[in-house]
């Protein structure tokens, strides 16, 4: 009753399983690279360092201000001239004949100005900022790049220990299979008097066993996919099932090859590189401070209600600034900028090294872990063909229950040196596609 019990069971989980959606590793990666929210705010860091750009652009542009002015005297404003201040006229006499005083009566005074200015010899600063803006679009595009390259490793780990634990799953499966075969030849043998209660009582205890190993790999998987879904930028409750991890076969590329990929498309080298860019555009806008400031104005000025004025004051103008003496600042200022650029090639190199030396330890951890991985199911080969033969011999009554069991815990042994064999080439697999700063699946 407790092995139809447990067949019914397995059939009933093999059914709902049939029934979900089938992810592949692909599929999954392309989902979560977009909708996962670390992904999606990176990507917004983007597009702000693309308005910054636009930002800096605008400033090669003439600028313009208007401004108006409303305005009161506090107190009066006189203004006093002497007898004889214009000069004097024959037959008229000196103007004014005698001491006058204008008041300016406190009222209310309107101005409207008006200015636009054109820098001429700052343009070049000013493209120089231009590109600084457009290096740092490129070194956010890179973090970019960066954050999905961690997330599609998540996404691998993940998915490869989804997969590992439904081959762990399949192989407990075989394992309560050979323990159900080993129980109906012991309860015939209970029953014939020729085994004895205990040694049933013995393999319904590993029988429980395997249920509890089974029922404890079905809350892991149960996590893993709530993991998965939440990469995935989705409802952790969305139901479905992985595919079975593809045979496995060498490396398909050499090391030298793998080297210059990671060199090429590794995003932490082309952030170093973007830094040295960025360093000796520094220095270029540090060595334009020694130019003269040169801008043209053109200015318009409207006292609207002062009495006298004129109503409409329009000047251009050729403005110049230039700061001949700095005590030595700039020629400071620009060694400072000489250092950092020495500094930003010195971390160039040591990326480039430390790149080649994580593709160089992750190319031989695969390589091990794959030779691993053959091992392993040799032995679990061997260890669940000697448990089978061991069964036929107890049924046909030339070997021990003892015999049985101790080769059937031999193979739940092997059972778990192949699940971690498994775990260490997925993971292996996943780093070095991480070394090589690949987004596919692998």
């Amino acid at each position: 009753m407790k092995t139809l019990f447990a067949i019914c069971a397995f059939a009933m989980a093999a059914t709902a399983a049939s029934a979900q959606t089938v992810l592949s590793l692909n599929e999954a990666i392309a989902i979560g690279l977009e909708h996962n929210r670390n992904a999606a705010n990176a990507a917004l860091q983007v597009e702000k360092a693309d308005q910054d750009v636009a930002v800096a652009r605008t400033k090669r542009l003439p600028s313009f201000k208007v401004e108006a002015q409303a305005s009161q005297l506090l107190r009066p404003v006189d203004l006093t001239f002497a007898r004889g201040a214009f000069g004097t006229i024959p037959g008229v006499g000196p103007i004014p004949d005698t001491d006058a005083t204008i008041r300016t009566p406190s009222t209310l005074n309107f101005v409207l100005s008006a200015e636009a200015t054109q820098p001429l010899t700052q343009l070049r600063k000013l493209n120089l900022s231009v590109m600084l803006s457009q290096a740092s679009r490129e070194y956010q595009r890179e973090q970019l790049r960066d954050t999905r390259l961690a997330l599609v490793d998540e996404i691998r780990r993940t998915y490869y220990g989804i997969a590992q634990t439904k081959s762990a799953i399949d192989a407990n499966t075989q394992t309560i299979a050979l323990l159900d075969e080993l129980g109906r030849v012991v309860e015939r043998r209970v029953v014939t008097k020729v085994a004895l209660k205990s040694d049933a009582l013995t393999v319904d205890s590993r029988m429980a066993q395997a249920q509890l190993a089974r029922l404890t790999l079905e809350h892991t998987m149960a996590s893993q996919k709530e993991q998965l879904n939440l990469l995935l930028g989705r409802d952790v409750r969305t139901r479905f099932d992985v595919v079975d991890m593809p045979p496995i076969t060498a490396v398909d590329t050499d090391l030298e090859a793998a080297q210059a990929r990671a060199i090429e498309g590794r995003p932490d080298v082309k952030q170093a590189r973007i830094k040295l860019q960025q360093a000796e555009l520094a220095r270029r806008v540090a060595k334009a401070d020694y130019l003269p400031d040169v801008g043209l104005s053109v200015s318009y000025v409207s006292p609207l209600t002062i009495d006298g004025a004129p109503r409409q004051i329009a000047t251009a103008a050729l403005q110049a600034q230039w700061e001949p003496f700095d005590w030595g600042r700039k020629g400071r200022a620009l060694a400072t900028k000489s250092l950092e650029i020495q500094q930003a090639r010195n971390s160039v190199r040591e990326t480039e090294d430390r790149v080649l030396l994580d593709v160089n330890v992750r190319y031989r951890k695969l390589d091990e872990a794959r030779a691993q991985l053959r091992a392993a199911r040799i032995a679990q080969d061997a260890a669940r063909e000697s448990a089978r033969v061991k069964v036929a011999q107890y049924d046909a009554r030339t070997a021990l229950l003892a015999d049985v069991l101790q080769t059937e815990a031999s193979l739940a042994d092997s059972d778990n040196q192949l699940q971690q064999a498994l775990v260490a080439f997925w993971t292996a697999r996943a780093d070095f596609a991480r070394a090589l700063g690949e987004e596919s699946a692998q």
